[in-house]
């Protein structure tokens, strides 16, 4: 019989390492533990094996991530076997573990791009919404020695109000070390972060659209640092859309696997146990992949059953609703709207051009 590709290919895979992290950041959308320690609670046989399995399902990509995935004891050895099949391997770490041994094995293993959490440039924000004082300074270490080092990286920044005034900063500081790209991501209300909506350090939407101008308009101005805003893609311009693409989660085509061996959409399943989808130690990736009742439910519905703005939208083909785990985070409804494209709307500031009656 002959092998056919899948109807849905495993594009990618998300690795959350470590359940830890050796920060506390207000703006967490999962609420990994404190920790400094060296974590090693998922098998390294385990993950290659589902990794291998993965391949015949059309893996392509593989992201690390956490928690803090410097912290995985057996990251180097992940990464050498990760190199010998040829994947695209992307990290998402605050930066403060990199040192000089890791970018060797970065290098070797031909990491195509490592994102850096840094959320201003000043020591005393970036400390405070960090949670550990001395953050900063770490991490703008870790960011030279990959600046050095000549390997890819992105800065990622969470706006919130603590931060709001601090883009520019950003920006420049960006250039400066040589970051080949800047990720500006709203806070979503998830995990440690519902505190943070709490005491309303989330930006109003009409902060969110001047900001978004504001960095299109004026503050863009190097022409070798691409700047993503993170916002849907019905609130880009087009001019944006032909110039970054649309970045919006593609759920029908990755699968994350958390600390502990669970399968789930994505690392939300380490604080929403209904998104739990099977252990590696006890069911193949290729079960999970091609029969769970979740995903194949997913692969039915949407983006038909999209509710709300997300149902009217002209990019709903494109977005499939953005970021289903946050959906369902705060609805426990795979279908819900988008709570920024819902706020938007309901505040008369979702562009009328893109949506229909």
């Amino acid at each position: 019989m002959l092998n056919r590709e899948p109807d849905y290919p495993l594009k990618d895979l998300y690795l959350y390492l470590s359940d830890h992290c050796n920060l506390c950041c207000t703006h967490c959308w999962i609420s990994p533990k404190f920790s400094q320690d060296q974590q090693d609670s998922l098998s390294l046989d385990a993950l290659k094996k589902t990794i291998s399995e993965a391949k015949s399902l059309g893996l392509q990509g593989v992201k690390l991530t956490g928690g803090e995935p410097l912290l995985y004891r057996d990251l180097i050895e992940l990464l050498k076997f990760l190199a010998l099949d040829k994947f695209t391997i992307s990290i998402e770490t605050n930066g403060i573990l990199i040192d000089r041994k890791m970018i060797e094995s970065f290098q070797s293993s031909d990491v195509a791009q490592i994102s850096v959490s840094l959320d201003s440039a000043s020591e005393e924000v970036h400390d405070g919404i960090r949670g550990v004082k001395g953050s900063f300074h770490h991490t703008l270490k870790g960011l030279r020695l990959l600046s050095d080092s000549g390997l890819n990286f992105q800065i990622i920044v969470t706006l919130q109000r603590k931060n709001r005034k601090e883009i520019p900063g950003i920006i420049r500081l960006s250039e400066k070390i040589g970051a080949g790209s800047l990720k500006i991501n709203p806070l979503q209300p998830c995990g440690r972060a519902m505190d943070a909506f709490k005491r309303s350090n989330n930006l109003e939407l009409d902060e969110l659209i001047h900001l978004h101008r504001r960095v299109e308009e004026e503050w863009s101005r190097q022409d070798n640092l691409e700047i993503f805003f993170d916002l849907p893609v019905a609130f880009l311009s087009i001019e944006e859309i032909k110039r970054n693409g649309s970045y919006q989660c593609r759920i029908l085509n990755i699968l994350g696997v958390l600390a502990n061996g669970d399968f789930s959409i994505c690392g939300i399943g380490q604080t929403i146990d209904e998104l739990r989808l099977g252990n590696l130690h006890q069911i193949s990736i290729r079960e999970v992949w091609e029969n769970n009742p979740v995903l194949k439910e997913l692969r039915q519905s949407l983006p038909g059953k999209l509710k709300g703005i997300c149902h009217h939208c002209i990019f709903k083909f494109q977005c499939l609703g953005a970021c289903r785990a946050m959906a369902f985070s705060h609805t426990r409804d795979l279908y819900a709207p988008y709570f920024l494209c819902q706020e938007f709307y309901d505040s008369g500031l979702f562009p009328s051009s893109r949506y229909i009656q």
